[in-house]
């Protein structure tokens, strides 16, 4: 797989989210998780430099395999709409710090 930083190559582009960075005895590897919920790990050096947990990646096939790249703007949507979510929570919470369900 290589980072292409760039636009698309026509075909289909599937979407992987960066789930969790962990270091394992076999090295550094990313767990993974496709649209569809399923999850995968790869080795961290086959994805961007810079991947950091959150973050959506593009996938689609390239002339050499497989080229990966982050996508920023979306990306950055989805953490703001998170901490959008997060912000209503806790402004709503009860004064005495519990969780009530």
């Amino acid at each position: 797989m290589k980072d292409n930083g760039g636009g698309t190559q026509g075909g289909r582009q599937e979407r992987w989210t960066v789930d969790g960075l962990e270091d394992t005895p076999r090295g550094p590897v990313a767990r993974l998780e496709r649209e569809d919920g399923s999850t995968f790990d790869l080795p961290r050096q086959a994805l961007p430099p810079g991947v950091r947990e959150g973050d959506l990646l593009g996938v689609e096939d390239g002339p050499d395999g497989a080229v990966v790249r982050v996508l920023e703007a979306e990306t950055r949507a989805r953490r703001e709409e998170a901490q959008r979510r997060l912000d209503v929570l806790n402004a709503a919470a009860v004064g005495d710090g519990e969780i009530n369900l």
